[in-house]
């Protein structure tokens, strides 16, 4: 009994760390939050803007190539009764 629960703890534990991500994102908002003086903010901010603007480019970039895939894909199910006479 205790070999499953520690077994259970184990899956748990590796499950979350797996899937568990810090983003680049969230660390640098978190340094503009905390950041001590103004020009550092502005500096934090400014590299926030160009990560931000870079995740965006990504983004639009993937729906794009999703689209273009789901365009190829036909809209009717191909019907082979002429092929079987």
């Amino acid at each position: 009994m205790k070999f499953n629960k520690l077994l259970m703890v184990f899956f748990f534990f590796i499950g979350t760390l797996m899937f568990a991500e810090t983003k680049e994102v969230e660390k640098l908002f978190e340094k503009v939050n905390q950041a001590p003086t103004p020009e550092e903010k502005k500096e934090l901010i400014e590299e926030l803007k160009k990560k931000l603007a870079q995740k965006n480019i990504e983004a639009r970039e993937e729906a794009d190539a999703i689209i273009k895939a789901k365009q190829k894909i036909p809209l009717k199910i191909y019907n082979d009764t002429s092929l079987q006479k």
